[in-house]
């Protein structure tokens, strides 16, 4: 997704609601496998592994949707704010931050022999999944960049603050 500089706010508002809307059907393609994992519990190496990487990413991603449907609500009643911007960098930071994990979990889980080859593609596509989904929150940091474009745009400059003096420090000024 690339940003121009004409971006409008009601335009962010519809990039968040559309990284909300990923995310959601993210969500429930990670329960959908989180149901197959269940069923297939014995013939699985380490059933528990899997389900804590599935119950990770289900909690994360589940988080940023709130955030973003938030943000978005904001967005659309008060207009932009710096938290808004602080939000969205931060859930960038940690989808980059968590593509180690999807790594780990791909070579721990995957890139070896299996004692059900089946369950490869199952495993596969959970991990594709949540690092298509944390790639897809990169776009976050691009939205914050717009918004606090947007946000330096219309609030106007403020006046530096006026050193104000008591009637006791003026005298001082100008004492003899």
């Amino acid at each position: 997704m690339t940003l121009d500089h004409d971006t409008t706010l009601d335009q962010l508002i519809e990039q968040v609601s559309a990284r909300r809307s990923d995310a959601v059907s993210t969500l429930e393609l990670l329960e959908g496998y989180t149901q197959e994992i269940e069923a297939n519990v014995p013939a699985l190496e380490n059933p528990q592994a899997i389900r804590d990487y599935l119950s990770f990413f289900t909690t994360m991603i589940g988080a940023a949707v709130a955030d973003c449907q938030r943000i978005a609500a904001e967005l659309t009643t008060e207009g932009g704010r710096e938290e808004q911007v602080t939000t969205l960098r931060r859930l960038t930071e940690e989808s980059a931050a968590e593509q180690r994990r999807c790594l780990t979990f791909r070579d721990k889980w995957i890139n070896k022999p299996l004692p059900q080859e089946r369950l490869r593609p199952l495993l596969n596509n959970i991990s594709v999944t949540t690092r298509d989904q944390l790639t897809a929150f990169r776009d976050l940091g691009n939205i914050a960049t717009r918004l606090e474009d947007l946000i330096r745009a219309t609030t106007p400059p403020q006046e530096p603050e006026k050193r104000r003096y008591d009637r006791r420090a003026l005298f001082r000024l100008f004492k003899p």
